[in-house]
């Protein structure tokens, strides 16, 4: 017989340390600078899982972490959240990514590679997904020589009834088109910035093909300060409004308002009150210096009461 169990929030995402240094430049080759860091954070594809389990929903875990210490931090970050791991660990660690902020904003970033770029197809597949799930994954996995292929396989063969959630990234124009196409056509929701949409809209040519691309999908096009627009299968834009906060470090912000959409469907939220508590939980975090930590549901609560949306 099998057992009930709550629709869980399931990310595939890659998780690495994030080493933020601040920095009055960057060196000139064989320079030497010196930084100001608050120390090493979860970071990569937690980011979102984390936003999602803040809010009060089952969330997984179906990423590669393996047996050093870095893995060991995301654990005990796991523990906090009560974020499941769904797969086996592997020998090894995961990697880091130092990201050098100037003053300016502007980032540059290190990243060295570890076992988070190895998917296992077996662990993939056996992961028991029900009706009501949702499976995330994120255009860096995609566009990994290491990850793309048993990821993007895996991903095709989720059942019917479990939603897919695409978030493009930077990275888009890096997945070849026979991983991305095909996923674009099961995706139930795609999600990007400006930058992530113009992106693709000059590689399928235009608004109008990204929504026939995406035939099954919910597009949220991301859009900073000023919230996200909707584009819901067969209806007009739907603009949701963000929320006027100083902007102090927006490292994460989407991961955020990915994580807190999602949890809202899954609470049975319409789409746009969903969206906007994720304009909400962006919003907070875009508030705060370093890597996003999502609010939690009731300080999501108690900012919507205080207003101050963008009209």
């Amino acid at each position: 017989m099998t057992l009930f169990r709550p629709a869980c929030f399931i990310s595939t995402g890659s998780i690495l340390i994030d080493i933020p240094l601040h920095v009055s430049r960057v060196p000139t080759p064989g320079g030497a600078i010196t930084g100001a860091s608050s120390g090493p954070v979860v970071g990569g594809g937690y980011t979102v899982v984390s936003a999602a389990a803040r809010q009060g929903v089952p969330t997984a875990l179906a990423a590669t972490l393996g047996t050093g210490p870095n893995s060991a931090r995301v654990r005990e970050s796991m523990r906090l959240d009560r974020v499941e791991l769904l797969v086996e660990e592997l020998v090894g660690d995961i990697g880091t990514c130092t990201t050098l902020i100037e003053p300016s904003g502007r980032r540059t970033f290190i990243t060295t590679a570890g076992v988070e770029g190895e998917p296992q197809r077996e662990d993939l597949e056996s992961i028991d997904l029900r009706t009501g799930d949702w499976v995330y994954a994120t255009g860096y996995d995609l566009a990994h020589y290491t990850s793309r292929g048993i990821l993007a396989d895996w991903l095709l063969s989720i059942p019917d009834g479990v939603g897919l959630v695409i978030d493009l990234g930077p990275v888009q124009p890096d997945i070849p088109d026979q991983v991305l196409l095909p996923l674009l056509r099961r995706a139930t929701i795609l999600t990007g910035n400006d930058l992530e949409m113009g992106c693709l809209e000059k590689r399928l040519g235009g608004t109008r093909a990204i929504q026939q691309a995406c035939p099954e999908a919910l597009i949220v096009h991301r859009t900073g300060v000023n919230g996200c627009v909707l584009h819901p299968v067969g209806g007009g834009a739907i603009e949701v409004p963000g929320f006027v906060r100083e902007v102090v470090d927006t490292t994460g912000a989407g991961d955020t308002h990915t994580g807190v959409l999602v949890a809202g469907l899954l609470d049975g939220l319409d789409v746009v009150e969903a969206a906007r508590r994720a304009n909400a939980a962006a919003a907070h975090a875009v508030a705060c210096s370093g890597p996003a930590q999502a609010p939690l549901r009731e300080e999501i609560d108690e900012f919507l009461r205080a207003g101050d949306e963008r009209s």
